[in-house]
């Protein structure tokens, strides 16, 4: 396993194009394939096959207007062989100019020559203290 300059690029192309509406990107830099996953923030959001799942973040983009801004945080990539995984503690900005801490995971798959998103998900962090009464070891 090593760190990859690429596939950094690749996610921050991602945000990118959320940003700027890019509807495009999803074609290109999500797989078709029925076993790509995603979850969501929301206890709603758990989609199967790569049409869905790129159907539903061009759905979502147009939701918020037309964007998904998304600041890059703590962004890592890692690559072994034609499997790459991507891990950030990024911010949302939000459409009335607020600001969302979250994590996001991918798993990226080389397809024909390129990164391809087959599994994703979003968090918003909540505090054991608040999710299950106790505070645990962080």
């Amino acid at each position: 396993m090593e760190q990859s300059g690429e596939l950094r690029d690749v996610m921050l192309a991602f945000y990118d194009a959320l940003s700027r509406g890019d509807l495009e990107f999803f074609d290109r830099h999500f797989s078709n394939a029925r076993e790509v996953r995603a979850i969501g923030t929301d206890p709603g959001e758990w989609w199967r096959g790569g049409a869905a799942v790129s159907g539903v973040w061009k759905e979502q983009i147009e939701a918020l207007g037309g964007s998904m801004n998304i600041t890059p945080g703590d962004l890592e990539a890692f690559t072994e062989g034609s499997v790459g995984w991507v891990a950030d503690r990024a911010t949302f900005n939000l459409p009335d100019g607020s600001s969302l801490p979250i994590r996001f995971t991918a798993v990226f798959h080389t397809e024909d020559g390129d990164w391809k998103l087959v599994q994703s998900h979003g968090s918003i962090g909540v505090s054991n203290e608040e999710s299950i009464g106790e505070e645990l070891p962080t």
